[in-house]
């Protein structure tokens, strides 16, 4: 999942995730409910968000 620098707009909702503040459209937050949530961790680029796929196998999801 990509992550984009922009305004919130109506329907968005604002979260916050270890301490990074996410704003998320409904297509995505549908995306992220699907996958069971996100993880945030922090990598040599700075923070990044991850699905966290925890129901799905090694071999990706079967949906």
């Amino acid at each position: 999942m990509g992550l984009a620098l922009d305004e919130p707009r109506d329907g968005d909702s604002s979260y916050e995730i270890n301490e990074v503040p996410l704003v998320v459209d409904p297509f995505a937050m549908k995306l992220i409910r699907e996958a069971g949530g996100i993880s945030i961790r922090s990598g040599i680029f700075g923070p990044t968000a991850e699905l966290d796929n925890s129901s799905c196998g090694a071999g990706g999801c079967s949906c």
